[in-house]
């Protein structure tokens, strides 16, 4: 009897597996629908006719890239002692300073922006719409335009470049905190609403030790966007590396721009893993 009890015990068992195991199965994948067909389609035909339009020939480029090229000839003519020259190090001082600078600006003005701009800090709706607004207008304009027109405005130089980051960051910075303030535990906010906490005792207790760590981590990444996008601003005159490019371009001196360009690479790759590895530890 116990033996025969075991194997029913067993076999049991075994049905039970075996019917759960029809629960275990995968569900059926998911058929494309017939918008998702039609939409890849027209982006694929969209495509076609655009490259045609701006008459690009596969032909022409590699046509481009075998002739006699001046820029790739000084790729491989590198003057490696432009990398150590007085002027480079110190444009490259000014690119750094311009991006720490720009960075540490925007990120102090962006986080009560992005507090006022939420219904978390900022429970009247006109003030807050109007903040996201000019918000928007400040993120629709690209760094490089932004600093041509302090350029314009303010002269040639690193105050232009500094400007153009500033409002750069401020645009960042603002958006991503935002997002980050919109999926905020509610839990501690009402809790500290709850214990006569005023508005601003309930934002630094309940909210900012919440986004702390995410608004650490953007502030990095803003500063590696800043160090790369003062390069670039220094080609309109923002000061910076870039001013130093744009002058062996001008003069063809291709070779040297190469060294300064192998330079900044050496320098964001060094600083973009210090970042990472940063972040890694807030997030």
């Amino acid at each position: 009897m116990t033996l025969l009890g075991a194997d029913t015990s067993d076999r049991a068992r075994r049905g039970e597996r075996g019917a759960g195991s029809d629960d275990l199965r995968l569900p059926p994948r998911p058929r494309p629908s017939l918008l998702v067909i039609a939409i890849s389609l027209g982006a694929i035909a969209f495509t076609v006719v655009s490259a045609r339009r701006v008459e690009f020939s596969l032909s022409d480029l590699v046509e481009n890239l075998t002739r006699t090229n001046p820029v790739l000839e000084g790729l491989f003519d590198m003057r490696w002692d432009e990398m150590f020259s007085a002027r480079s190090r110190k444009a490259f001082l000014e690119t750094l300073q311009l991006a720490v600078l720009g960075t540490t600006a925007g990120v102090i003005v962006a986080l009560p922006l992005a507090l006022w701009s939420t219904e978390v800090g900022n429970p009247y709706v006109v003030p807050r719409l109007i903040l996201r607004s000019i918000n928007n207008v400040i993120r629709s304009i690209p760094d490089l335009l932004w600093a041509g027109l302090f350029v314009l405005g303010v002269g040639i130089g690193a105050l232009s470049g500094l400007l153009a980051l500033f409002f750069f960051s401020l645009a960042v910075m603002v958006k991503l905190t935002a997002d980050t303030l919109d999926g905020i535990d509610m839990g501690p906010v009402e809790a500290a609403n709850a214990a006569g906490a005023t508005h601003t005792q309930m934002l630094r207790t309940a909210v900012i030790p919440q986004i702390l760590p995410a608004f650490s981590s953007y502030a990095l990444y803003d500063f590696e966007l800043n160090l790369r996008a003062s390069a670039v601003l220094g080609l309109v005159g923002a000061g910076g590396i870039g001013q130093r490019l744009d002058f062996f371009r001008n003069r063809g001196q291709w070779d040297s721009l190469w060294g300064l360009v192998l330079m900044f690479f050496l320098v964001v790759f060094v600083v973009e893993r210090i970042s990472v590895s940063i972040r890694r530890r807030l997030v």
